[in-house]
């Protein structure tokens, strides 16, 4: 079975790696991860979809850093 990660915004594959149905990694990741997060094939294999870093960094930038609640006090 191939295990894939891709990213969910701009799709591009981060990683695979081949391993076996019956790996406790498998059933790890398959308890933990919710129904959005892991996909399954036709033929078994699995693909799970996260962030890249480009995309979370891109994600992210547009928030600033100080969030005012109401507008600040100017003297």
């Amino acid at each position: 079975m191939l295990l894939t990660w891709v990213c969910r915004s701009c799709k591009d594959k981060l990683a695979s790696m081949a391993i076996r149905q019956d790996d406790p990694r498998v059933a790890a990741l398959t308890s933990q991860a919710g129904e959005d997060i892991i996909e399954y094939g036709p033929t078994g294999d699995l693909t799970i979809r996260i962030l890249c870093e480009d995309c979370l960094e891109a994600l992210t930038a547009d928030e600033p850093e100080i969030t005012f609640v109401r507008a600040p006090e100017l003297h």
